[in-house]
């Protein structure tokens, strides 16, 4: 046994030979465990990076019920295409307005959706990070009469 790789602990009194290669198991389980801790961290970053691929490639796309407007988001839900066909332009603007807002809170629901689907399948349902997308998912969008100050 090489003691210098593996010395006694000073606090355990070591008077079988049994015990010294109980200390060499002790030493050898715990570096199988942060082995193991090392991959399992490895494994849950390779997932993370994945899922971001996957929720980069997300789009949300919804459609007004007469179909005037169609908007498409990423899972963010930062606009990436307002369509609006000539029916849009015969709106008042202000009806115009609020149908484009509440189309972009619909795309941006189905994008959340598509996010919370892939980060369940990616870490499991109960995991700490669904619970959060859960929770940024469920909050209410905001409201077509909302101002806000640009």
């Amino acid at each position: 046994m090489d003691k210098s790789r593996h010395p006694p602990d000073p606090g355990r009194n070591l008077t079988r030979v049994s015990d010294f290669f109980s200390a060499d198991l002790d030493a050898d389980l715990a570096i199988a465990t942060v082995e193991q801790q090392i991959a399992d961290a490895q494994e849950r970053a390779e997932r993370a990076a994945e899922l971001r691929r996957q929720i980069d490639a997300v789009r949300g796309v919804a459609t007004s019920p007469r179909r005037e407007v169609t908007v498409t988001v990423d899972a963010a839900g930062r606009l990436a295409a307002v369509e609006l066909t000539d029916a849009a332009s015969h709106l008042p603007s202000r009806d115009l307005g609020r149908l484009i807002v509440h189309t972009a809170n619909e795309a941006q629901r189905r994008a959340g959706e598509k996010a919370l689907d892939l980060a369940s399948e990616a870490f499991g349902a109960d995991s700490p990070t669904v619970a959060h997308l859960r929770g940024e998912l469920d909050r209410p969008a905001p409201s077509a009469d909302t101002t806000i100050a640009i």
